[in-house]
């Protein structure tokens, strides 16, 4: 554990010690709560030597900056930090029931011969948020860890990481480099992706019950994407994201497509679009023919770097399933990145407005029901924007200690 202490003189501040007891209340230590690794915090006062103070104790190093709340105490006194102490806590009492649940949260003790089998890069224990990704209901959506991380992993680590997760999505969060809020990365249990939808509005979502801002700016393998978040609820948030405008063209296997999904026709042309990821989509007559889709995943799996995206029109909204081998995923529960090209694709073809939004629901057969809202700007001769919204609620907390 780390004791950080900081020390402000309010010698030359306006503020006073009985002014900063009245104006940093319980509201403002309830925003560093979240914060990854921070076991407790204090606020401190020094009569005496006319000092403000806070102590904060940490299971590991200090978090980098990007993932910090404001600190309100340095904007009301308006001067630098004066003393700051730090102390690695050798030894330390506590109830059985306390050490017990910590213990239970550290990495395990080095073998007695690991030396023998040392790993190429340290180890040190890294804090997840798990996210049910659009939806406000735990246990719904599609779930993304998304792991804090203040030194980039090497990414051989990282996937080994995502496989160890076995979720469609894993997310690491690490300091910006190119101007952004964060700089992340994105792993399926195979592979990485430069850009997805649930994985990054989960990772909103996860930042928000971290950080108290309404605007991130992603910095992703398809350039910088920004995020407008709204907190609705405890743990529960609405987020609308600012995707890349996707290409297209007819996909040249179509027909193969059509039998590895067990079907005869599309409605619509089948035609791939990519953000990222690669899309293709195949067009339903109505929502029961959709839920009948049997894929043969081993045809499926002969096509590389794609995802399969059946569509059905239902009532005032548009479900879609989705399947891809190659991106190990069996059935998706919620494609964000695809649900922006589905507002084109139907736009393109007039089967709904541009410039409305489209409600597109999503995993209701795999039981995991996710509600993606989709807002297309412009026409086919130029689009001029592409957001996805949609809710994600804070299902777990967790560290890796390995």
């Amino acid at each position: 554990m780390i004791v950080d202490i900081a020390w402000w003189d309010l010698d030359g501040s306006k503020e006073t010690i009985e002014s900063l007891k009245a104006r940093v209340d319980d509201s403002t230590l309830a925003r560093w709560s979240n914060v990854p690794g921070l076991r407790e915090k204090h606020w401190i006062a020094d009569t005496d030597r006319n000092r403000w103070g806070a102590i904060m104790l940490w299971d590991g190093e200090r978090p980098a900056a990007h993932l910090m709340p404001p600190n309100d105490a340095q904007t009301l006194i308006g001067l630098p930090v004066a003393e700051r102490l730090r102390f690695s806590v050798a030894a330390s009492a506590a109830s059985g029931e306390i050490a017990a649940l910590m213990r239970t949260l550290e990495p395990a003790p080095p073998h007695a011969n690991a030396h023998a089998a040392s790993p190429a890069h340290a180890s040190y224990p890294i804090d997840y948020i798990v996210v049910d990704a659009f939806t406000r209901t735990p246990l719904e959506g599609n779930p993304v860890a998304v792991f804090f991380v203040d030194d980039p992993l090497p990414a051989e680590r990282m996937q080994r990481i995502a496989r160890e997760m076995n979720l469609s999505e894993v997310v690491f969060v690490m300091p910006p480099k190119e101007g952004g809020d964060v700089h992340v990365r994105i792993f399926t249990p195979v592979n990485e992706l430069p850009f997805a939808g649930h994985p990054l509005l989960g990772t909103a979502v996860a930042l928000r019950h971290v950080k108290d801002q309404d605007r991130f700016v992603f910095e992703t393998g398809m350039g910088l994407v920004p995020f407008d978040v709204r907190a609705e609820a405890p743990g529960v948030v609405y987020v609308t994201m600012q995707q890349p405008i996707p290409t297209w063209t007819r996909f040249e296997y179509a027909e193969r497509l059509l039998e590895a999904l067990g079907l005869d026709s599309s409605a619509l042309p089948v035609e791939a679009y990519r953000n990222g990821p690669r899309h293709v989509f195949v067009t339903c007559p109505d929502v029961s023919a959709l839920s009948d889709v049997r894929p043969d995943h081993r045809a499926l799996a002969e096509f590389e770097d794609m995802s399969a995206m059946c569509l059905a029109p239902a009532e005032d909204h548009w479900r879609c399933r989705m399947f891809s081998p190659a991106y190990s995923v069996t059935e998706d529960a919620a494609t964000g990145s695809a649900a922006g090209p589905i507002a084109i694709h139907l736009a393109r073809y007039g089967l709904i407005p541009w410039g409305e939004p489209l409600h597109i629901l999503q995993g209701v057969e795999i039981k995991r029901p996710s509600h993606m809202y989709a807002l297309v700007d412009g026409s086919e001769r130029g689009i001029e924007s592409v957001k996805v919204s949609g809710h994600g609620v804070v299902v777990a907390r967790g560290r890796l200690g390995v």
